[in-house]
Order: C-alpha cells, then sequence, then structure tokens
C-alpha cells in the first residue's frame, strides 16, 4: 500500500507540473549517435553500437556501453534497447527542470513513446527520485508505473523533497 501511496503522490507532482516531458524542441533536432564500433544489418533493419555509446539530440544526452536498434531506418517505429552499468539519459523540460534516468537496462518504445527502465532503475524529476526494479513512463499519457522485485521483497521507494515555497 505504501508503494502504491508514493507513486500515486510522485506521479500527482509530474502532471500538476503542467509541462511536457521535452524541451518544445527536442524532437525537432537531429540525432548525433557515437561509439567505438558500429554495425547495421539493413536486410534485418538492426543497428548495434558497442562501447563509449553517445546519443545528443536536443537538450537530451544518452550513455551506455551498447545500443541495440530494432526496425532501423523505420521511422517512427524503432525499438532502441541501451545496456549499461548503468545506461543514463538526461533531459530538459521547457522550465528548465532536469529528468535523469538510469538503469542497466533502457527500452524507448519509439512507435508509443514509452520509456522503459529495468534492474536497479531510477528516475529523477528535479529534486524527487523513484527507484524500483522497473520503470516505465508512457510520454504522451504521463503516467508512471514502477515495480519493485517481488522475489527479493524489494519495494518501490519514492523520495519527495519539500516545497520550497513554503508560506
Amino acid at each position: 500500500m505504501k508503494t502504491i501511496k508514493a507513486s500515486a503522490l510522485l506521479f500527482l507532482a509530474l502532471i500538476t507540473c503542467n509541462q511536457s516531458f521535452a524541451l518544445s524542441d527536442d524532437f525537432s533536432k537531429q540525432a548525433s549517435i557515437t561509439a567505438d564500433n558500429q554495425y547495421i544489418d539493413i536486410g534485418k533493419s538492426v543497428a548495434v553500437y558497442k562501447g563509449n555509446v553517445t546519443i545528443t539530440q536536443g537538450s537530451i544526452t544518452i550513455s551506455a556501453d551498447r545500443l541495440e536498434i530494432y526496425n532501423h531506418g523505420n521511422s517512427g517505429l524503432e525499438l532502441m534497447v541501451l545496456k549499461g552499468k548503468p545506461a543514463k539519459f538526461e533531459q530538459t523540460v521547457d522550465d528548465g527542470t532536469v529528468i535523469s534516468a538510469q538503469a542497466k537496462e533502457i527500452r524507448f518504445e519509439r512507435g508509443t513513446n514509452i520509456i522503459k527502465l529495468t534492474n536497479e532503475a531510477q528516475l529523477t524529476w528535479g529534486k524527487n527520485t523513484v527507484k524500483g526494479q522497473l520503470i516505465s513512463y508512457d510520454m504522451i499519457r504521463k503516467l508512471l508505473n514502477a515495480d519493485g522485485d517481488v522475489n527479493k521483497e524489494d519495494q518501490v521507494t519514492t523520495i519527495l523533497q519539500p516545497n520550497d515555497k513554503v508560506n
């Protein structure tokens, strides 16, 4: 029950901020991917980037040890899987708040605009943080779902900072 209440509070904090999940023009800018190695199988629509992978697009910065892109070349249908120790994502929203996420695996389903963080997942929005085994965020509907690891009895942890503008 604590998990549901804490996640609900974080969700309410996120939607009452009344901002989008990105700077307005991030997705209209070109993306750049750098890595130590790149392999693309055009016939299978798969691309694999290995070693010191960095992706930048507008205010977005992503780093990982490995990036796999499925449906490569099929704009809007790509599935991107980032792996690292941890893989990291950072972005600035319109009000200047920084959103950061990290996990051993980050999946971005471009067709549905859903980001899934798996294995030691953490999402920070400004000063607030949620940690769990799996965190899923629907960027369009602005829905956050976090799960702990039932087998290890690890619950979701949400840390909400006090309002700086106390009356």
